[in-house]
């Protein structure tokens, strides 16, 4: 994988953003921000979940996703509001890629008219509790329905927990790879023979002409909630 440099990658596009977990890379605000956005969403993890700011002091809108044990009011479909400048939505089961994939789905949905940027941190938290094979899927169908709101959106990854080869392989479904300074010459690498091997285990086998190869599900441009549901196996 070549990494890249914020200030090189054009919006709107899609990020794999690689570095240590427990380090915050300087990198994650420029990708946040100074780019135009007029709305902002983050997914995290109960146990990173960020403070809700006060609708007062924010600029555009932001939105609130996060995804594991919370609290019984933040789970409230009345939180769910896309009119306010601060939206609020959970997942309860981190396992569930569908509501996951759903709950995005419906911000791409509210706010198709906003300039939209999205931090997802992170897919180590998937990959804790679910096969990489159905991650890497839910990666792609995601990936494919912010492309169709021209997001601009990064996704954390640790390449300290996995294989070089499952890193390279996930770098495949993104417009660019961005590593935290200083790592550049440390980001994984992995042969083209291996990131193919593993790519045809993970999409069951098929082979396409030239060693390129297509999901046999594709998400429209015009994707509702239940086609998000049926791509990712609900």
């Amino acid at each position: 994988m070549e990494p890249a440099t914020p200030s090189a990658i054009d919006p709107p596009a899609n990020v794999l953003l690689v570095h240590e977990k427990q380090c915050e890379p300087a990198v994650c605000p420029d990708l946040c921000h100074d780019t135009g956005a007029t709305a902002d969403l983050r997914v995290s993890f109960a146990d990173n979940r960020p403070d809700r700011p006060d609708p007062d002091a924010v600029t555009g809108k932001v939105g609130l996703l996060t995804v594991g044990d919370v609290l019984i009011e933040d789970t409230a479909e009345s939180a769910r509001d896309f009119e306010k400048r601060v939206v609020v939505d959970t997942v309860r089961d981190p396992t569930d890629l569908s509501a996951i994939g759903v709950a995005v789905s419906r911000f791409c949905k509210y706010w198709s008219d906003e300039q939209l940027t999205v931090c997802f941190d992170s897919l180590d938290a998937l990959l804790r509790s679910t096969p990489p094979k159905d991650v890497f899927q839910f990666a792609h169908v995601l990936t494919n329905r912010l492309s169709s709101v021209d997001a601009y959106a990064h996704f954390h990854f640790d390449p300290t927990r996995h294989e070089d080869r499952v890193v390279s392989t996930f770098g495949e479904i993104f417009d660019a790879v961005v590593a935290e300074e200083g790592s550049e010459e440390s980001l994984p690498e992995a042969t083209d023979e291996e990131v193919a091997d593993l790519l045809a285990a993970w999409t069951d086998g098929a082979d396409e002409p030239d060693g390129e190869f297509e999901f046999a599900v594709e998400p429209s441009t015009e994707a509702t909630d239940e086609d998000i549901a049926r791509l990712l196996g609900n």
